[in-house]
């Protein structure tokens, strides 16, 4: 079934008449008396303002938020990224219509699709090649917007910040950078000026102008002061001067301020926000990175399975600290055994290689079975003041102080053994990786957070 949208009556569709049933609507509102939900929709028309109204009501519907939806005229480049492209011929949009109505009966979970981060998922999925691209826009205050972020949110939240959250969750992949901007620190507009002014009392009344020194005196000014009836004569000793390099030279200040003659080689620069008007060093404005994006592996399990499967919570039993307390307690071990040779630690690092892959070979709840066996075992050989951390879903960090070389030896057989029991118990090998270090083999010049990933780099 297609809904076609258009303010005059036209036969434009009347070659999809054998392959889908057609409904006619003139308004928008006069679908949603009907709210017949359809296999796609169709807007005609050359108004793009009527076509740019009828698309944004489409995307922000609860229900056919994510329905394909393609234009039979030319549409503005922002409105584009809002379609799935110009009308295809008959047998294109039935397979299409095929291809999307076979992944949607895939997705899991309907109520998830309520919230903001649920549609753009769900929208991402529906289309498996989709790539969510930003628009430039002058106007705008940051210069680019995603207008199907700006669709998709209910609450209207800001695009960049959404992008943050759904990139720190990976539920989104950047794939690739397209701009690089510095934007302003107090609201974020990318609409700046940068000027020059005077290092000593920041006037901008600053001007570049020729300046002589003369060797004499050592005065140093313009050199307007120094013209005297067409010959050069220093306004200060009066000493006249004849030859550059002996008598006078150029000096490298060539800059001069109006308000308090102060002469300088080069300007401060001072950054001005056009739409705040907010001042600012060019040390404080933020860096914003803009990329296209397009749904992670991630995303694409919480569309399957209709739920976040987060492989951590099969490792709550072990107590995780924050990452950053864990550097900090590193960093300190560190300078401890530095300082007194006799107190020892070592580090120690578990990689499962392959355990994304594993979320497709075993249910949700067989594999943290599996994983919640795993942490049992390595509770039992942890001592209360050891720590440990989770840098990724499949990357640990153990923290044992008091350990040397010949210590950690012994905790690693430990740990292998309780591998092999569990791998015996499993029908699925999971390919799991040791790595450890102790503090007599830690290079001196060496900090917390490049050990971890110096180590990290020889697991992967």
């Amino acid at each position: 079934m297609l809904i076609f949208f258009s303010l005059e009556k036209t036969d434009l569709l009347d070659p999809y008449q054998d392959l889908f049933e057609i409904y006619h609507f003139g308004d928008f509102s006069d679908w949603e008396k009907k709210k017949i939900i359809p296999s796609a929709f169709v807007i005609a028309g050359n108004d793009k303002q009527y076509t740019a109204s009828i698309l944004a009501k489409i995307r922000r519907d609860d229900e056919v938020f994510a329905s394909l939806c393609f234009a039979a005229d030319p549409v503005a480049a922002s409105d584009n990224l809002l379609l799935d492209g110009q009308l295809p011929q008959p047998p294109v949009l039935l397979e299409a219509v095929n291809q999307v109505e076979s992944l949607l009966k895939s997705l899991k979970g309907n109520e998830t699709y309520i919230t903001h981060q649920g549609r753009l998922i769900k929208y991402l999925w529906l289309r498996p090649d989709f790539i969510l691209q930003p628009h430039h826009e002058w106007q705008n205050p940051r210069f680019y917007r995603y207008p199907l972020l700006e669709a998709l949110s209910q609450d209207r939240s800001d695009s960049f910040e959404w992008l943050r959250n759904l990139a720190n969750n990976k539920i989104i992949e950047p794939l690739t950078m397209l701009d690089r901007q510095r934007e302003c620190a107090y609201c974020r507009s990318a609409h700046l000026s940068f000027i020059d002014v005077c290092p000593n009392c920041q006037s901008i009344d600053i001007k570049l102008q020729a300046s002589l020194h003369c060797f004499t005196c050592g005065c140093v000014d313009v050199q307007d002061k120094f013209m005297h009836s067409g010959t050069l004569v220093c306004p200060k000793c009066h000493t006249h001067l004849r030859h550059i390099g002996s008598d006078y030279d150029r000096p490298i200040e060539n800059y001069r301020c109006q308000s308090c003659s102060h002469s300088f080689i080069e300007g401060d620069v001072q950054v001005r926000c056009a739409m705040c008007e907010k001042e600012m060093q060019p040390g404080e404005l933020i860096l914003n990175e803009v990329h296209s994006w397009r749904l992670s592996d991630k995303g694409r399990t919480v569309a399957f399975r209709g739920e976040v499967f987060d492989l951590s919570s099969g490792f709550d039993q072990l107590d995780f600290i924050s990452r950053e307390l864990f550097l900090h307690d590193l960093d300190w071990q560190m300078v401890t055994s530095r300082r007194y040779p006799n107190v020892h630690f070592s580090l120690f690092g578990i990689y499962f290689a392959n355990l994304p892959d594993l979320v497709e070979l075993f249910n949700h709840a067989r594999l943290l079975q599996m994983l919640e066996a795993f942490a049992q075992r390595l509770r039992s050989l942890l001592r209360t003041p050891d720590l440990s951390t989770r840098t990724s879903e499949n990357m640990l960090w153990l923290l044992l102080p008091n350990t040397d070389e010949q210590g950690l030896q012994g905790f690693q057989k430990r740990i292998e053994s309780s591998m092999n029991v569990l791998l015996e118990e499993s029908e699925h090998k999971l390919d799991f990786r040791f790595i450890g270090i102790s503090s007599q083999n830690i290079p001196a010049k060496e900090s917390a957070p490049l050990l971890l990933a110096r180590l990290a780099g020889e697991l992967l």
